[in-house]
């Protein structure tokens, strides 16, 4: 299957499972969607939970390259570290405001847990590496407090804006009192 078709499937899917759920979205709903047959569709994933899959995947990809690209940027620790924490966290919020969030949440730990665990776990060695090149003392305790206190924040924000400034808050805090070796 050709990029482009991929894309439509998985753009479909993604509008389609947000808007009604990974239980209501159907593989005729999303062969119309994407503009294909469902003979189409079918020849590519055997149901709607390995198109879910594939969706969580794309999604988890993005989030990645999001987070990439603000590491990888010019600048201090801290500065680089919160953006990427600002952009993943403040994707993930963005998607939690479908009403459809939490069973696809819940769902996403049956067909993609591994996926989301596998990001969790390169995000965190990213945090570790980078405080330890900063000569922060104990990285990965640096680096526990940190993502905890993101996904603490994450849990209540209400608005996408609260959100980036408590990020950027505890980055702040956390960095600037932590221990040099």
């Amino acid at each position: 299957m050709d990029d482009q078709r991929q894309k439509q499937i998985l753009t479909a899917a993604r509008a389609l499972f947000f808007e009604r759920g990974l239980r209501a979205t159907t593989m005729e709903a999303i062969s119309e969607a994407a503009g294909i047959a469902k003979p189409t569709l079918y020849a590519r994933y055997k149901d709607k939970n390995a198109v879910f899959q594939a969706v969580v995947v794309s999604v988890l990809d993005e989030l990645r390259a999001l987070m990439d690209a603000e590491f990888s940027k010019p600048g201090s620790t801290e500065d680089r570290l919160t953006a990427a924490l600002v952009a993943k966290y403040s994707a993930v919020f963005d998607m939690l405001q479908s009403p459809h969030a939490a069973q696809m949440m819940e769902d996403k730990g049956i067909y993609a847990g591994h996926a989301f665990e596998m990001l969790n776990t390169d995000v965190a060695r990213r945090i570790e590496r980078m405080t330890a090149e900063a000569d922060y003392d104990n990285p990965s305790a640096l680096t526990r407090l940190i993502l905890s206190c993101a996904s603490g924040i994450q849990k209540h924000a209400r608005t996408r804006t609260d959100l980036a400034h408590d990020l950027k808050t505890v980055v702040h805090a956390l960095l600037t009192t932590w221990k040099y070796h």
